[in-house]
């Protein structure tokens, strides 16, 4: 018998929203993950891990680099057996972690997984045309802002810095150039109050996960997306000047409740 489940290959950094995307697709019937791209890039592929942080900090400050640190590494420990490394591990699906995601390792990796579709969701490496063209329907992106506004490494944190009265997220279809790609499916996500930019971000993630999860038959059938119009600028990481802005207007990057919910939701038996 025939597996028809549609083949996906996973690039991420992994914490909190890269769980929530794997978390969406392992539950879809039709979904068959077969291999996990985790980043261990911090900046540049050039630099190890103490010289990225140092590069974050002296880019955008201690507090922002504290916050990647909780979206990503201690997110990562805070989930035990729903991070995305223990739920590859007890799926069976393969691991390929790198700075460079189109090195010749990584191309080979891909290629073993023979995918039908390459899924990039809070992935830090730009991702070239060979690796984009290497499974049958190409690759897609889940990006947290409604497109084509807010292109770039932290839409949630450039649109709550600059109180954009819209926000959600999009599935769009990788091209040359970054968050720029035919759009698939969108949807408006309103932002919650009070919450951090990291909950902000993750309620977008998971959202756009089983947006995603949606579309795939469109996708598998060679749905073109809707183009974008040209124009909009694209963020790189924010200054240290820009993120001392958005705490003047009380915006918070992390909350301690935030946390707390990583916690709460971990399974018992990793909490022993």
């Amino acid at each position: 018998m025939t597996d028809s489940r549609l083949r996906v290959i996973l690039c991420t950094n992994g914490g909190l929203h890269g769980a929530l995307v794997l978390g969406r697709l392992l539950h879809a019937p039709h979904v068959q993950v077969v291999g996990l791209v985790r980043s261990s890039r911090a900046v540049r592929a050039s630099y190890g891990f103490w010289r990225g942080a140092y590069e974050h900090v002296r880019l955008s400050g201690v507090a922002y680099a504290l916050y990647l640190w909780c979206s990503t590494s201690l997110a990562d420990m805070m989930l035990g057996s729903t991070s995305t490394g223990a739920l590859a591990r007890r799926q069976h699906i393969p691991v390929h972690t790198t700075r460079n995601a189109n090195d010749a390792a990584s191309l080979a990796f891909a290629g073993q997984c023979s995918p039908d579709l390459l899924v990039s969701a809070f992935f830090n490496q730009r991702i070239h045309v060979p690796l984009t063209t290497l499974p049958r329907y190409g690759a897609v992106n889940i990006h947290p802002s409604l497109l084509p506004a807010f292109r770039g490494v932290d839409p949630v944190f450039f649109g709550r810095l600059r109180q954009s009265s819209e926000s959600g997220v999009s599935v769009h279809r990788m091209d040359v150039e970054l968050d720029a790609g035919n759009i698939l499916c969108r949807e408006t996500v309103p932002p919650g109050g009070d919450e951090s930019v990291f909950a902000a971000t993750a309620k977008r993630y998971d959202r756009g996960a089983q947006l995603l999860v949606d579309a795939l038959p469109a996708i598998g059938a060679g749905a073109p997306g809707t183009p974008q119009p040209p124009g909009e600028t694209y963020d790189s990481w924010p200054t240290s000047a820009q993120v001392r802005a958005l705490h003047a207007q009380r915006i918070k990057l992390v909350q301690p409740r935030d946390l707390w919910n990583l916690l709460r939701a971990r399974p018992q038996h990793d909490a022993a």
